[in-house]
């Protein structure tokens, strides 16, 4: 069966569809993410809703003033986002607005501790940190043995196509993966199934190597009640305010691993011990708040007025 792309941008565009009226899309041509001429319809409003970072190829027409002319308004996913546009881009401000990304509520749920082994999690691609993870549950296993790892991790998010040309690269970290002891490597698993595994998790563990422009895996382990644990790359610090447990992100590899092992050895401790429990409470209800489609819906909606009054 072939697969259509199924990443956090098409989530996302997904559920604000799911949500908005069509009169409201009524002359508006959302463009996700890729700057191309070619995306862009004359006869309407165009908003370029960029998830990607500033460095990567698919958003460097931003350079083209041409390009950006012809696009009326630009929505980033967080303020980091904003700022390196401007930094890198000298982006008109007046055309952008910051419209963080969201997730459906997560129902109540009467998770109970994992007596015997504390659940930890990882639902990003395999480029993002999962080798970094992996070295780390290495350093675990040779001090403890009272957790456990769900790894959900796979080309295949990004569809048929890419999982043809990209695939192999990465079956020798899922084969390390699977042949390590203390991790569960379950692969490719849709956002429903998603969302009921960190449901029932207990920590998040996201090692990032990648500059996240936000981050809907952290928002949705958030949400569902996950400690995270993770770097301080891109704009994870805005995306996981003061609730996470953050290391200091640094490009060799191995010493990321060790600083991420020990923090997370730390971690599992201080879970176990009952220390999460209060801030975990105001987690939830501050991501049920401030993260969740019920809100994010409304400043759309105010945003697209606002597109459509214009001349």
């Amino acid at each position: 069966m072939s697969l259509s792309p199924k990443g956090g941008t098409e989530i996302l565009h997904e559920q604000l569809l799911e949500r908005l009226k069509p009169e409201e899309l009524e002359g508006i041509n959302i463009i996700r993410s890729i700057c191309h001429p070619s995306l862009v319809q004359k006869n309407k409003k165009n908003v370029l809703w960029q998830h990607l970072s500033y460095d990567q190829p698919n958003a460097q027409l931003m350079h083209d003033r041409r390009f950006v002319d012809s696009v009326d308004y630009f929505v980033y996913v967080s303020h980091w986002s904003f700022n390196r546009y401007r930094e890198k881009f000298n982006i008109p401000e007046y055309k952008s607005f910051v419209l963080k990304n969201a997730t459906p509520s997560f129902t109540e749920s009467s998770k109970q501790p994992n007596k015997d082994k504390i659940k930890i999690i990882y639902t990003s691609t395999p480029w993002r940190g999962l080798s970094v993870l992996l070295l780390a549950v290495e350093y675990l296993n040779k001090i403890r043995d009272d957790f456990e790892v769900d790894v959900y991790s796979s080309t295949k998010i990004y569809g048929s196509k890419f999982e043809e040309a990209e695939g192999s690269t990465y079956e020798p970290l899922y084969e390390r993966c699977k042949n390590t002891k203390n991790i569960n490597y379950i692969g490719y698993a849709s956002n429903d199934e998603i969302r009921t595994a960190v449901s029932n998790a207990d920590i998040y563990a996201y090692p990032s190597i990648f500059e996240e422009t936000s981050c809907l895996s952290i928002i949705e382990a958030m949400s569902a009640g996950c400690h995270v644990v993770t770097t301080n790359y891109g704009a994870l610090p805005e995306t996981c305010g003061e609730f996470a447990t953050m290391i200091e992100f640094e490009p060799n590899l191995k010493s990321l691993a060790e600083r991420f092992a020990a923090t997370l050895h730390s971690v599992i401790d201080d879970f176990k011990a009952g220390k999460y429990e209060k801030s975990l409470e105001l987690q939830k209800a501050y991501y049920q708040q401030h993260y969740s489609w019920e809100t994010r819906i409304q400043e759309w909606r105010n945003f697209l007025s606002y597109v459509r009054q214009k001349t």
